[in-house]
């Protein structure tokens, strides 16, 4: 054993394996463990004792709780053991009553009370009869003064068991004043070899009777103030959980001055190594053993024996959560029982240490949106990790030390428990699942909703617009929900930041063309991810030509206009503009606004696991006001939308959420249906210009021909007009490009500027009607195995509209 890793060995030879992989893996469970090495520590029972302190661990916390271990999720205590309808008395007493009814002697409810209250001052051991523990402890009978100086010697040796006469001749050079003054007496020779034997078989010497988990500090930090872009600053406070023995942050997390953070959570996050966190729940399906992914040392895995509090800093539900756990808790007040160094200057080194890594240029995005609690989460993760949790351990004297031990936080988590021979073994997914907040939430199209962030997942395909679903969080990892998608079965459910539509799923691949037109061609959803040939599969052409884009000259043009406006608004010290773009339905408005948005969320480079948001996209509903507008972007930025917030306040929360997810470009469909209140003064124009204003991003507006006078004061905005294309040469031209798009095996070039005259008559010029014309012929020539475009095929595919008013939708 070596930290985490694991040596397996037989006589075909040695496998390494992670000792979480070893125990989440199938065919594998654990038989027993040691609370701690054997014969050092606290008094452990064994035999008869410890078989009967283990079958009273479920009834008293039954007592305590309400609920046996291992309870099930949603389980209900049963009656006489409620603690929200009994007392703690009263379950006393329902628990004594049943044991004897059982035929159970010695149980009565004085029994049963002292049991418990020893079970909350010892833990499990605290159950056990008490003569079976009674012995004399090693080095009772040393004076403590002489017994600090034996450790103060060993500790300044350079070995690590130096000879017990060199020792002994230390102490009284150390001891000379007092023994000179007749304030302290040496024992004789032969007696100090028997005591100092005494001491280091019992680990009093060098330190084997310390393990990682054995105390645990839980103690809140303020950080220094954080300064925002805007000259303001923000101020934060640090929890955090550290292992005292190996100095190792267990968990960390960032809180507001007004915000509680949920104990039971914080124990979760501090039993579950922080590799392991967003998969713990989910299916392993991993066969042993595990292969080695890293030279360096694994994230720790330490399970908490004993927690040290401090009273001033009270979290909900971690005094229940440890009881049920088997987890000692020590609340105190003034300093806490933290060997050296103390809690205070560990704290002090913490807040310093983050807030210089969060001034770095690591924290960049953080500081320009304005540190918000996701991001420096995601960092403060990141930094305990890789920097504290990696770094050396401060100077440590005394009975902290340990002689010639690595130097390094996770070196020395790998030392102590080579050194003992076990590792703690992490709770099971149910019990993990457990220590979460619990919601249940009803799966709508667009996904789960959870405290106003959208998650999604193919998993939950089966059960949208069903029943709700049992769903788990941890509070301080908004990148992930677990869903319980069957019967005892969990999915994790990634956060959705991607809008309505996702821009940066719809990517276009340009084809190159003899005249030099751009984004002739879509990439296609196809496995194997290039466009395919004439002689492609069908199934892979059928995809490609159902996404086949075809942009008229005017659009391409607006695309290009408007990619220049959203670069220009980004470099401009001044006044941002927006962009209008209008015309009848069918002329390309909507495809301007998704090309915009794709080539702009391309150009971000977003790297994986970002959480920017480039570009927006908002359909307006019908007879929609500005603030109903404002509520419908923050939910696309998933801000939680209060139902009776005005519109400057949702102005000013949608302008942090825009500037905190570096959201750069908002583009606003069916723009003619946003009016003003009803009994407004405020003429719509003011009210985009309030909105190009106050947001620190470009706004793209599309809308049919009659919204512009409604527009026409606007002093932000610039307006494109869109329109079908007439019958001249660029027609012609238009249809050409299209031609060299399509891959049908027996079509033939020059058909379709042939049927130049045909194709206008049936469309109109609409650029919509002959893209749906192109696309299901195609279609349909592939499936048919005609593998060509015939006027008679278009004349039957346009017959829908035949007679409809030519601008008719």
């Amino acid at each position: 054993m070596c930290g985490r890793r694991l040596t397996l060995a037989d006589a075909a030879g040695e496998e390494d394996v992670d000792v979480v992989v070893l125990l989440r893996g199938p065919g594998f469970s654990v038989l027993d463990q040691a609370a701690h090495a054997s014969g050092t520590g606290p008094f452990r029972p064994a035999g008869s004792a410890d078989e009967r302190a283990r079958w009273w661990v479920p009834h008293i916390v039954e007592v305590l709780t309400g609920l046996p271990p291992g309870a099930p999720p949603g389980a209900r205590p049963r009656p006489g053991f409620d603690p929200a309808l009994t007392t703690l008395g009263e379950r006393e007493e329902a628990k004594s009553e049943e044991l004897r009814r059982a035929g159970v002697r010695g149980a009565s409810a004085r029994t049963v009370r002292r049991k418990r209250q020893r079970y909350e001052a010892e833990g499990p051991a605290g159950l056990a009869d008490g003569r079976a523990g009674r012995r004399e402890e090693p080095g009772s009978r040393w004076d403590p003064r002489l017994l600090e100086a034996v450790r103060q010697v060993v500790a300044e040796s350079a070995e690590n068991r130096p000879a017990v006469e060199w020792v002994r001749r230390r102490v009284a050079q150390v001891l000379e004043a007092g023994v000179g003054s007749g304030a302290l007496a040496l024992p004789s020779r032969t007696t100090f070899h028997r005591l100092y034997t005494e001491l280091e078989a019992a680990g009093l010497i060098d330190g084997p009777d310390r393990w990682p988990g054995r105390q645990v500090v839980v103690d809140t930090v303020r950080m220094p103030p954080l300064p925002l872009p805007q000259g303001r600053q923000r101020d934060l406070e640090l929890v955090f959980a550290l292992d005292v023995d190996t100095e190792v942050i267990l968990t960390a997390v960032v809180r507001e001055d007004s915000r509680s953070v949920d104990g039971a959570v914080l124990l979760a996050r501090m039993w579950v190594p922080a590799d392991q966190r967003a998969d713990w729940l989910c299916e392993y399906g991993i066969s042993l053993p595990g292969p080695r992914t890293t030279d360096g040392p694994l994230p720790p895995l330490i399970r908490p024996r004993t927690l040290l509090l401090d009273r001033a800093h009270p979290f909900p539900r971690l005094a229940d959560a440890c009881r049920r756990h088997g987890v000692l808790v020590r609340a105190v007040t003034g300093t806490l029982p933290f060997p050296r160094p103390h809690a205070e200057f560990v704290a002090r080194q913490l807040a310093g240490q983050f807030s210089a890594f969060l001034l770095s240029m690591r924290g960049d995005r953080a500081w320009h949106a304005g540190w918000p609690l996701d991001m420096v989460q995601d960092l403060l993760d990141t930094w305990a990790q890789e920097e504290w949790n990696h770094g050396e351990l401060h100077h440590q004297l005394g009975e902290f030390a340990m002689p010639q031990s690595p130097r390094g936080r996770a070196l020395r988590f790998v030392a102590l428990t080579e050194r003992a021979g076990w590792v703690a073994t992490p709770p099971s997914p149910e019990a993990f699942a457990g220590l979460l907040p619990a919601a249940r939430r009803r799966v709508a199209i667009s996904g789960l909703y959870v405290d106003g962030r959208r998650y999604d997942s193919p998993a939950l395909d089966s059960l949208r617009q069903r029943h709700p679903v049992e769903v788990r969080r941890d509070p301080h990892a908004t990148r992930q929900v677990w869903a319980r998608t069957t019967e005892g079965s969990w999915s994790a459910v990634p956060a959705a930041v991607s809008p309505l539509l996702p821009l940066d799923r719809i990517a276009i691949r340009p084809v190159a063309s003899p005249g030099g037109h751009p984004a002739l061609a879509p990439a296609p959803a196809t496995g194997s991810g290039r466009i395919p040939t004439v002689d492609g599969p069908d199934g892979s052409r059928i995809e490609y030509h159902a996404g086949l884009p075809l942009h008229t000259p005017e659009v391409e043009e607006a695309i290009r206009r408007a990619e220049e406006l959203a670069l220009l608004n980004e470099r401009s010290p001044g006044t941002r503009r927006g962009l209008v773009v209008s015309g009848e339905s069918g002329t390309g408005k909507t495809t301007v606004l998704l090309a915009l948005g794709r080539s702009y969320t391309a150009r971000a480079r977003l790297p994986a696991g970002s959480t920017r948001l480039p570009a927006v996209y908002v359909r307006v509903a019908p007879a929609t006001t500005p603030r109903m507008f404002l509520a419908e972007l923050a939910r696309q930025l998933s801000v939680p939308v209060r139902e009776r917030a005005r519109t400057t306040e949702l102005a000013h929360e949608t302008s942090e959420a825009v500037d905190r997810l570096g959201t750069g470009l908002i583009l606003v469909d069916e723009f003619e249906y946003l009016h003003p209140a009803r009994g407004s003064a405020t003429p719509l124009s003011d009210t985009v210009d309030y909105l190009c204003d106050r947001l620190p991003a470009t706004f793209a507006f599309a809308g049919r021909s009659a919204t512009l006078p409604r527009l026409a004061p606007s002093r932000r905005l610039l307006n494109l007009t869109l329109g079908p294309l007439p019958r001249d040469a660029s027609w012609v031209e238009y249809l050409a490009r299209a031609e060299e798009a399509l891959r049908l095996r027996k079509h033939t070039q020059g058909t379709l500027p042939d049927m130049a005259g045909d194709l206008h008559r049936l469309t109109g010029g609409r650029a919509d009607r002959l893209g749906y014309l192109l696309r299901s012929g195609a279609i349909r020539a592939i499936r048919d195995g005609t593998e060509n475009l015939t006027l008679a095929l278009f004349d039957d595919l346009a017959a829908p509209w035949h007679g409809a008013p030519p601008h008719a939708t």
